[in-house]
C-alpha cells in the first residue's frame, strides 16, 4: 500500500508538471483523445504550480529532466536511470544520420529524451508529418510502466506543439523487460542511454538469466549494459548502427573482458568518443559514447576530452585516431590518439618493464584498520598508549610493527616523518606467517590481548561477519605478510606520479602499491640493483611516467590517474649508460631529469598537456 500511495504521489506531481507546461504554451490537450485520458479527474495543485513556477520550464526537454528528477531512488538503483543532457542525445542522433526511411529503437527509454531528440532530427531533416514520424520511425521500449506512459505523454505533447494530433495508435512504444522480450523485428539503428546496474544490485535470478542468456556477461562481477550493447547489436539489420553513452570502465575492467572480446569477435565497433574522468551526468559515473556497425571494422575512430574542456565543446571538435583492433588486447583496451600512439611505443621499447625489474605488489589488509594501527609517538615506557572507543588501552611495543598509510604523504620527507604503528599478531619463519595461537599471544603481549578481547565484536564484523577469523584477531587477509626490502610506495590514484622511498625493510604498508626490487643474477640492466632504487624512483616520478599513466590509465574526477600493477608494469626503465645512471643520481632539478629522459626515450610531448609537478 505504501509503494501505491508513493507512486500515486509522483502521478499528482507528474501530471501538474505536464499540465502546467500545456497551460503555459496555450495547448489544448482536450484534442487528443490519449491525453484527455490521461488527465481525466485530474485537479491542478495551487502549490505545485507556485513552485513550477520557479523552475526554468521552456522546452519539452526540460520537462523531461524534471520528469527524470521524479524516479524513485529504488528504480535508480535497481534500473540504471538517468537523465540524458540534450547534446549528448543531439550528437548521437546526427552521427547515426538515419534515414527518412529508417526505424529506430531506444530499448530504454526512460521518459523518452531520445525520442524527443529523434522527433527534432527528422522535424528537421525531412518532409514528414509528425504521426507519421512516430509511426514509421520511432521506437521505444522501457521496463518501467510509468515511464512509458510519460513518454507516450511528451510524445503527444510534441505533436500538439506542432499543429497535429498524435493518438496512443500512433505511439510505439511498449512496457518490457527488453533483455527479456522476444524480438521478432530488427532495426536500422538503436540508440539510447541503457541501465546501468552494477552485480551487486541484481536480484539472484536476474544474474541467473543474464548470465545464461548473454556472452557479454559470462564473468565475475558484470553490468547490465553489457548485455543491452549486445541485444542491441542483435537487433540491427545488417548494415546499421548504434550509438550508446555507457560508462567506459568496460574499456580496462576485469568484469569488462567479456564484452571486449565480443566487440573484437564481432568486429562490429566503428567509434569511442570518451569523456575521460569528466562526467556528463550527476553521479559518480565516467562515461563514452561507443558506436557500433552491423558490418565489420578493422579500426575504431578514438578520441578523448582534453583536461580543461567542457564536455559540450568537445563533442563539437571531436574527430579521432585510428585504433586497430588487432592491436588491441581483450585484457585490457588501451585506446590511444596518433601521437601518444608512437610515444607509448617509444617508451614501452625503451628497456625494461618496471614489472620485470620489481615486484609491483599490494599493501597489507586487516579490514579494520582503525583496530590495529597504533600512534608511535605515544610511547610510554615499554607501551604505546592505543585511543580506541573512547578509552586508552597500553600495547606492547614489541607487538607492532611499522606500517605506512600511503594516502597520508605527498613528499618525501612527509614519510620520513612517518609515526604509524600497526599491531602484528603473527611469527614469521622465512617465508610463512603464521598467526600467534591465543594462549601464547595472551603470554606474550598481555595488554594487547587484553585490548582485543575488548574489541573481538567489533573483529568479528569484518567481511559483513561472512568470514570466521582464526585467531579472532588475525588480519583480515594474508596477502604481504612476509614482504621484506626496500621499496618504492605508490597511491592508487594520484594526480602526479608520487613514488616514495620507504628504506625500512620490515615496514608494512596500505592503501596503494609497493615495488620490491626483483633479486636477480640474470637479470641486467642498470637499475638491476636495490642500491639504484633512487635513480628507479627519479624516472618514475618524471613528466615521462606522468604523460604515460595519463594516456594508458583510467582516472578519477578531477584528473587522479590509476597507478594499478597493470596500468604501470609496461613502462620501460631505459638502458642507461654508467654516465647516464651518474648524472640522474648527481641531480635532483625537476626540469633537468625531464629534458633528460624526454631525450632519452626520444618523445615529443605537447608542452601545454602538463603542469609542474611539485618536488618530491
Amino acid at each position: 500500500m505504501e509503494e501505491i500511495t508513493h507512486y500515486m504521489e509522483i502521478k499528482k506531481k507528474e501530471r501538474n508538471l505536464l499540465f502546467y507546461f500545456l497551460q503555459k504554451k496555450g495547448l489544448d490537450y482536450s484534442k487528443s483523445l490519449f491525453l484527455s485520458s490521461y488527465f481525466d479527474g485530474f485537479e491542478p495543485d495551487s502549490v505545485l504550480f507556485s513552485l513550477l513556477n520557479r523552475e526554468k520550464i521552456s522546452t519539452l526537454k526540460d520537462v523531461e529532466r524534471l520528469l527524470e528528477v521524479m524516479i524513485p531512488e529504488s528504480d535508480r538503483k535497481l534500473n540504471g536511470a538517468f537523465f540524458t543532457p540534450s547534446y549528448i542525445v543531439d550528437f548521437i542522433i546526427r552521427e547515426m544520420a538515419p534515414g527518412t526511411d529508417d526505424r529506430v529503437i531506444d530499448l530504454s527509454c526512460g521518459c523518452g529524451a531520445f525520442l524527443i531528440g529523434l522527433l527534432d532530427y527528422y522535424k528537421k531533416t525531412t518532409p514528414k508529418t509528425i504521426r507519421e514520424i512516430l509511426r514509421e520511425n520511432v521506437f521505444g521500449a522501457d521496463i518501467l510502466p510509468y515511464n512509458v506512459e510519460r513518454a507516450k505523454a511528451l510524445l503527444a505533447i510534441y505533436a500538439l506543439q506542432e499543429g497535429e494530433v498524435a493518438e496512443e495508435s500512433n505511439l510505439n512504444i511498449r512496457q518490457a523487460d527488453s533483455l527479456r522480450t522476444e524480438w521478432q523485428e530488427q532495426f536500422d539503428h538503436v540508440i539510447g542511454n541503457p541501465p546501468y546496474v552494477k552485480f551487486q544490485d541484481l536480484s539472484d535470478e536476474n544474474r541467473a538469466f543474464l548470465a545464461g542468456d548473454w556472452r557479454t556477461v559470462k564473468n565475475g562481477t558484470f553490468n547490465l549494459y553489457f548485455a543491452f550493447f549486445e541485444l542491441g547489436f542483435r537487433l540491427l539489420k545488417p548494415g546499421g548502427k548504434l550509438g550508446y553513452i555507457t560508462p567506459n570502465n568496460y574499456f580496462t575492467s576485469l568484469a569488462g573482458e567479456p564484452l571486449r572480446l565480443f566487440f573484437q569477435q564481432e568486429k562490429c565497433v566503428s567509434r569511442i568518443v570518451d569523456f575521460n574522468h569528466r562526467k556528463v551526468f550527476d553521479v559518480q559515473t565516467y562515461t563514452a559514447i561507443t558506436f557500433l556497425k552491423k558490418s565489420k571494422q578493422d579500426v575504431i575512430q578514438f578520441d578523448r576530452i582534453e583536461d580543461g574542456q567542457q564536455p559540450e565543446s568537445f563533442l563539437i571538435t571531436a574527430n579521432g585516431s585510428l585504433n586497430h583492433l588487432a592491436q588491441l588486447n581483450p585484457k585490457k583496451w588501451r585506446l590511444l590518439k596518433s601521437d601518444e600512439q608512437e610515444n607509448i611505443r617509444r617508451i614501452e621499447a625503451a628497456g625494461a618493464p618496471i614489472g620485470q625489474v620489481y615486484d609491483i605488489c599490494v599493501g597489507i589488509a586487516t579490514l579494520k584498520d582503525e583496530v590495529f594501527f597504533v600512534d608511535g609517538a605515544s610511547g610510554q615506557g615499554d607501551f604505546y598508549l592505543k585511543e580506541y572507543g573512547g578509552k586508552t588501552f597500553p600495547i606492547e611495543k614489541e607487538a607492532t610493527r611499522t606500517v605506512f598509510k600511503i594516502s597520508d604523504f605527498k613528499r618525501q620527507q612527509e614519510l620520513c616523518g612517518n609515526t604509524r604503528r600497526i599491531i602484528f599478531p603473527y611469527q614469521v619463519k622465512g617465508k610463512s606467517a603464521s598467526a600467534i595461537p591465543e594462549p601464547e599471544f595472551s603470554r606474550m603481549f598481555p595488554k594487547c590481548y587484553a585490548y582485543f578481547l575488548t574489541v573481538r565484536e567489533v573483529l568479528a564484523q569484518r567481511d559483513k561477519g561472512k568470514t570466521e577469523f582464526s585467531p579472532f584477531y588475525a588480519w583480515g587477509r594474508t596477502q604481504g605478510l612476509t614482504r621484506h626490502g626496500k621499496k618504492l610506495l605508490s597511491p592508487t590514484f594520484s594526480q602526479y606520479p608520487r613514488f616514495l622511498l620507504d628504506e625500512d625493510e620490515d615496514a608494512f604498508f596500505t592503501n596503494g602499491y609497493g615495488l620490491y626490487f626483483r633479486e636477480s643474477s640474470l637479470f641486467q640492466h642498470a637499475l638491476a640493483s636495490v642500491d639504484r632504487i633512487e635513480i628507479a624512483q627519479k624516472v618514475l616520478n618524471s613528466i615521462v611516467m606522468d604523460y604515460y599513466v595519463s594516456k594508458t590509465s583510467v582516472s578519477i574526477e578531477g584528473g587522479y590517474p590509476c597507478y594499478q600493477k597493470n596500468f604501470i608494469e609496461k613502462f620501460a626503465l631505459p638502458d642507461f649508460t654508467e654516465q647516464d645512471v651518474a648524472f640522474l643520481r648527481m641531480t635532483n632539478n625537476r626540469e633537468e631529469i625531464d629534458a633528460f629522459l624526454i631525450e632519452k626515450y626520444q618523445l615529443t610531448l605537447p608542452s601545454h598537456s602538463f603542469q609542474t609537478a611539485p618536488p618530491i
